[in-house]
């Protein structure tokens, strides 16, 4: 009998989109939180524990016939990897949790299966950094541990990003920062599941709009890509051989990647889905079915789920966080009036804290559009970018 555990940590955007996926799947699942806000959405299949303290034995007894272990968001990623090693359940083990984590080892593991491999280096002081650059050029500064390119900053020199780079060494002293070359080209990201180390593509989405240097905050992505597919399978190939060098197994994966002068350069593979609700975008007319219960019945049932593609577009603009202070409002209905958007969802509450790029990592929501061509979706989350006129304080 397959019993499920869902990983829920606080803040997550993703809780009630998996929990009705899993009911409308009708699947025998708990949930495990460490947010007394998560546990209070939902029913008595909830247990509240602490993500960095060991298993209680109360606890391990109301687990002891899970089957599957899923983690609902990055922040879950390591207590979902401890609970897998320790129930003995169906998921991915602490070493591949690790491995895919750790931006250090796996830049490396990239490399020694990559036609492009790059230097990278661990940095303790900024001297390091000036060296790195001298020998290598433009690159890529960051934490060894991070998601959302929380703390990630591009680096021209430290004359020109000193103040940046300071700031991101003194915010991230807790743990190490890397530094790689900086790898240019036109980005993408592959949404898939793995089932039993072999990797199922899901979509492709295109990542249309450069970032606003020095930073990497994301803003649009529209499927399906127009890559070709024979440069698709190219793809699948060298992601599932990345994940099987990492030693992921099973369930969803988020990759981020560039294509490089017709060659393929992984940046990151995440073993989740994609982050916030843009995994919603493919329910605003291009799937008839949500992308979690894609995930949920391919680990559940070692097969992905068939998918029919509608013939729209689609696309999701996550709305930017401009400067740093408190949330007071946005022009959402005026979004809502835009042609082709398909749904406004503002994320963030009235009187909210944020912090600006590249040290927040809060999006003030997101906004979906469907059309009958990529020309269109991109249009009209281009004119939700310029109409959002958020005020933060």
């Amino acid at each position: 009998m397959k019993k499920l555990l869902l990983v829920i940590p606080e803040n997550s955007y993703k809780s009630n989109d998996f929990v009705t996926s899993a009911e409308k799947l009708d699947l025998d699942f708990l949930v495990i939180t460490d947010s007394q806000q998560v546990s209070g959405q939902f029913s008595d299949t909830v247990i509240i524990h602490s993500f960095d303290k060991e298993l209680e034995n109360d606890v391990r007894e109301k687990l002891q016939d899970v089957t599957h272990i899923l983690p609902v968001d990055h922040s879950a990623l390591k207590f979902s990897a401890y609970l897998v090693d320790l129930l003995n359940a169906k998921g991915n083990n602490t070493k591949s949790i690790n491995n895919a984590m750790n931006k250090f080892e796996s830049r490396n593991i990239f490399n020694s299966i990559s036609k492009i491999k790059i230097q990278n280096a661990i940095i303790k002081k900024i001297e390091d950094i000036e060296q790195f650059i001298n020998e290598n050029g433009t690159s890529v500064l960051k934490p060894i541990y991070g998601t959302a390119s929380k703390s990630v900053i591009k680096i021209h020199s430290i004359k020109e990003n000193k103040t940046a780079v300071e700031k991101l060494m003194q915010d991230c002293s807790d743990q190490d920062l890397i530094i790689e070359e900086f790898v240019d080209g036109s980005e993408y990201a592959l949404e898939g599941n793995l089932i039993n180390s072999e990797l199922n593509k899901i979509i492709i989405f295109d990542k249309p709009i450069n970032y606003k240097e020095p930073y990497f905050e994301e803003s649009i992505y529209i499927a399906p890509t127009e890559i070709p597919d024979e440069t698709q399978k190219e793809i699948v190939n060298l992601i599932g051989k990345a994940c099987k060098e990492l030693g992921l197994e099973n369930g969803p994966v988020h990759v981020e990647f560039k294509i490089h002068k017709n060659e393929i350069f992984i940046i990151e593979i995440n073993p989740r889905m994609i982050g916030g609700l843009c995994s919603r975008c493919l329910s605003f007319g291009l799937f008839k079915t949500s992308l979690e219960e894609i995930a949920l019945h391919a680990f559940l049932n070692d097969e992905l789920k068939s998918i029919e593609l509608l013939s729209n577009f689609v696309g999701v603009l996550m709305i930017p966080t401009p400067a740093s202070g408190k949330f007071i409002s946005i022009n959402k209905s005026e979004l809502e009036n835009i042609n082709n958007v398909s749904g406004v969802e503002i994320t963030v509450s009235e009187n909210s804290d944020l912090l600006e790029p590249p040290f927040g990592d809060k999006y003030l929501g997101f906004v979906f559009s469907q059309g009958e061509s990529k020309e269109k979706v991109m249009e009209s989350l281009t004119l939700a970018m310029n109409l959002a006129n958020p005020i933060i304080e």
